[in-house]
This record gives structure tokens, C-alpha cells and sequence, in this order.
């Protein structure tokens, strides 16, 4: 379970991820009893991403206060579970899914046909990977697809000699910075440029330069670490919680004694690689919605099954016992958005925004674009919806952006990059804490790996505005 191991050298015990968000919820209650109630009017909009009901700008007006009852904090929980059950279920289905196909031995397969091909330069799997999912989740912005990558990625790596806190590095991090200076992503990028009346995707040259600048310093970063823990085990973060879940993956092999598989096997592996790459393709094409990957995950998992020679009833208590395994990263899905519910009871949301935008018009030039960056970045551990963020503040900093002689591009890509770059940073993101579930690794010992980067991107975020500020980047 997450945060219920003592740290090295002392008697201090992490705090278990459930006491973290409940205490979240805590905040959040008594946040509704000292800021006002407010509204702005909505109005329905078109957006790449369908239609989204935006705030109206000069539109707020104080409300009574709705401060959070006794009864809204019991019931916020299972509201969240049914608010979020698109993700929820997304983790349990994708999750069990991936689980399944382990048990089938095709991923032992792929990962043996993998480290035939790089030889003894397993160290290359780590740029590759992150190059790669990068890449798919810059312009389809899925960041969650790392629920899905990081159960194939636990075995391979600690095959490899790395340990857990690597594979999720390479789970999260090209998933998410992927998102937070995505090229072409309809939930944050496609919708703010509806908003401010740009032409869609425009500016894309300077985002994937951005996204490509990231990158390195995220791969190099991860590749340090996973180099020192290769050579030295017990450098690792989570060294004294990886042994459970390394030694349970580990034994859980698809060959024989001497790591042979059968014909079935091996054509199993294949179609399954192929029906995989197609369900990528697919969510790229099609922007798939979270239902629809569940479903083609689950249905790729029991094929492969099925082709490798499993029995139904074998099949069935494989499944289940996948499912048992990923049970715990997808309630915390649901627990997660229970702040956001809260949020909801308390009306406080659009005070917040209203707050923001009176701080940023004090400033000035690029210090009011990084202004709106670091407030949007804070303003993520309370609606970690990109999407949910962009509707609620982009009409309104439009006209403040136009005011204040900055570009609507520039402003756009503030409120983007202020809302991916902590996704992975506060625990009220549900697949974030989901994929650190999977991988049993502490919220806090993440923290303790990702803040040193995390100031490294902060500085280049903000580098990058004020670059984008000064060359007024367009067309306005």
C-alpha cells in the first residue's frame, strides 16, 4: 500500500496516499468557509474537443456563502467514484487488461525479443520509450495512456536491473510533459485557441520545440538515475519497498524452466503487438474517448489470451486476479476527484479565477504571463482537469491578455503549460496517483525524485514565456 513504509534510518512512517487526499478533502471543506461563493454566467461553445460550457467575461458575481456540510464531505467520496468513472474504470479495465496479457507470457516474450535487440545496451529502452510516448501523447494528449504503459514496463525494467521508481519515470513523465507542451491536443490546446479566436494549432513549431527541449532534460535526468541504481542497488528510492512487487513480477513467467515459449505463443505476441499498435493509431485518429480504450484493451487482452492457448475458466481467474491487482490504483481515481466535488459544493472555483486575474492585472508584460503560468500551476491541485481549467480561465484572461499587450498565443500556452507540468506534482490527480499505486511507489519518495526536475522544467517553462512574450508569438 502506498506511504506505509518506514523511511531509512528512522521511525517516521510515510503517510498512507488515502490519509493524504482525505486531508486534501479537509483543506478544501474549510477553504469553502473563508472564500466567498462566486459565479461567472456560462454559455455554451464549440470546440475541437465537442461542446463545453466556458465562463462569460465581467460576467462574476459573488453568491451567498455555500460553505461544505458534514453531509456533502461523507458523500463526496462515492460522488467522486461516480464522477470519475471514465478513469476509474479506464484503470481497472486497461490495467487488468495489461495484467492478463503478462499472464499469457507474451509480454516475457516481447521483453526477452527486446533485450536481444539492444543487446547489453539495455540503457537505450529508457530514450527510446520516453521519445515514444512523448511523441503519442503530444498530439493526442492522453496522459493517462501511462496507466497502460507502466504495467508492461515494471518487468522489463526490473529484468533490466532497474528498479520501480525508473519504470515510472518512463510511464509518467513522456506522458505528462507529452500533455503539458502537447503540439496538437484538443482538451487544452484545441479548446484555448477556440477561445481566444486563434487559428487551431497554430504556434505548433514552437510547442514541439519546447516539448523537444523537455524532453532531453527529462531523459537525461531519468537515465542518471536509472544508471546509479543499475550499478548500485541500494542508491534506489524505493529500494526498501521494491522487493515485494519485483519478486511477484519477476516469478510470474510465460516460458518454461528455460524461458522457452510455444508456437501459440509467439503468434500471440505478435497479433497482440500489432492490435496494440493499432489501438494507438486508433485513439491518435479517432481521439478515442476512455470507454472506447478500455474496451479494445480488454478485448486485445482476452484474444491474446485465448490465441496462447488459455482455457476460459483459466482465462476468468487470470483476469480476476489482474483485476484484484489494479483495484486499489482505481479507487484512488475516484477518491482523488472527491476534491473536485467539494470544490463544486463550495462554489469557490470561479472566486479563485476572479482572485487570479485581479493579482495578474497589477503586472505587467512577461511578468504577468509567468504570473498566470505559476497561478494556473497552483490552481491544477484543486481542478486537475485540463480541460475543466481552460473553459473556466481562458475567457476571462483573453481580454485581461489583450489589455495588458500580450499576445492570445502567448496566454494560451501559460495556461497549458501551468496546468500539465503538475499533473504528476499534487496527489488530486487521479491517474498520477494511480500509476504510483500500480508500482507500490510512496507519493512523498516521488516527490523526492521529481521537485529537482521539476524546478529544472519550471525555469525552462517560464524561459519559454518570456521568449514568447518578447517576439509577441501569433499570428496575435
Amino acid at each position: 500500500m502506498l506511504g506505509t513504509h518506514a523511511l531509512k534510518g528512522g521511525s517516521f512512517r510515510l503517510p498512507n496516499i488515502y490519509l493524504i487526499l482525505v486531508g486534501f478533502m479537509a483543506v478544501v471543506a474549510l477553504l469553502t468557509r473563508w472564500i466567498p461563493a462566486g459565479a461567472y454566467q456560462r454559455t455554451e461553445m464549440m470546440t475541437p474537443a465537442g461542446p463545453r460550457m466556458v465562463a462569460v467575461a465581467d460576467s462574476f458575481q459573488f453568491l451567498p456563502s455555500s460553505p461544505v456540510t458534514l453531509w456533502q464531505f461523507i458523500t463526496a467520496i462515492p460522488d467522486g467514484m461516480v464522477g470519475a468513472a471514465n478513469i476509474v474504470f479506464m484503470t481497472l479495465l486497461v490495467g487488468g487488461s495489461v495484467g492478463l496479457i503478462r499472464r499469457t507470457g507474451v509480454v516475457d516474450l516481447g521483453i526477452q525479443s527486446l533485450l536481444r535487440a539492444v543487446g547489453g545496451r539495455s540503457q537505450l529502452v529508457i530514450p527510446l520509450l520516453m521519445a515514444l510516448f512523448a511523441a503519442i501523447c503530444g498530439f493526442i494528449g492522453v496522459p493517462e495512456l501511462s496507466i497502460a504503459f507502466l504495467p508492461m514496463l515494471l518487468p522489463m525494467f526490473y529484468r533490466m536491473g532497474y528498479d520501480g521508481m525508473t519504470a515510472v519515470a518512463v510511464a509518467l513523465l513522456p506522458t505528462t510533459l507529452g500533455f503539458a507542451f502537447g503540439i496538437t491536443i484538443p482538451g487544452t490546446v484545441g479548446i484555448g485557441q477556440s477561445i481566444a479566436q486563434l487559428p487551431m494549432f497554430s504556434a505548433a513549431g514552437y510547442r514541439a520545440g519546447m516539448l523537444a527541449l523537455v524532453m532531453l532534460v527529462a531523459i537525461v535526468y531519468t537515465w542518471r538515475y536509472a544508471t546509479r541504481v543499475k550499478a548500485n542497488p541500494a542508491a534506489s528510492l524505493v529500494f526498501d519497498t521494491d522487493a515485494e512487487l519485483r519478486t511477484r513480477l519477476l516469478s510470474t513467467r510465460g516460458g518454461d524452466a528455460a524461458n522457452r515459449f510455444t508456437s501459440r505463443q509467439k503468434l500471440a505476441g505478435v497479433l497482440c503487438g500489432f492490435a496494440l499498435i493499432g489501438v494507438i493509431v486508433a485513439i491518435l485518429k479517432w481521439q478515442l474517448s476512455f470507454n472506447a480504450i478500455s474496451g479494445l484493451f480488454l478485448s486485445v487482452a482476452v484474444a491474446t489470451a485465448l490465441i496462447a492457448g488459455k482455457r476460459a475458466n483459466a482465462l476468468c481467474e487470470d483476469l480476476d486476479e489482474s483485476f484484484r491487482e489494479i483495484l486499489v490504483g482505481a479507487l484512488i481515481c475516484g477518491l482523488a476527484r472527491a476534491i473536485s466535488v467539494l470544490m463544486s459544493h463550495g462554489q469557490i472555483a470561479d472566486t479563485i479565477v476572479y482572485g487570479i486575474v485581479g493579482l495578474v492585472s497589477d503586472f505587467s508584460g512577461a511578468i504577468a504571463v509567468i504570473t498566470v503560468f505559476l497561478c494556473q500551476a497552483m490552481f491544477n491541485a484543486l481542478i486537475p482537469s485540463g480541460s475543466g481549467q481552460t473553459v473556466l480561465t481562458m475567457p476571462v484572461l483573453v481580454p485581461l491578455a489583450d489589455l495588458l499587450g500580450i499576445t492570445r498565443q502567448t496566454m494560451v500556452l501559460a495556461t497549458q503549460m501551468g496546468d500539465g507540468m503538475t499533473n504528476i506534482l499534487f496527489p488530486t490527480s487521479g491517474y498520477f496517483i494511480a500509476t504510483l499505486a500500480i508500482a507500490r511507489v510512496d507519493y512523498l519518495k516521488w516527490l523526492r525524485f521529481y521537485l529537482p526536475l521539476f524546478g529544472v522544467l519550471l525555469a525552462m517553462a517560464a524561459g519559454s514565456l518570456t521568449l514568447a512574450y518578447s517576439i509577441a508569438l501569433g499570428p496575435f
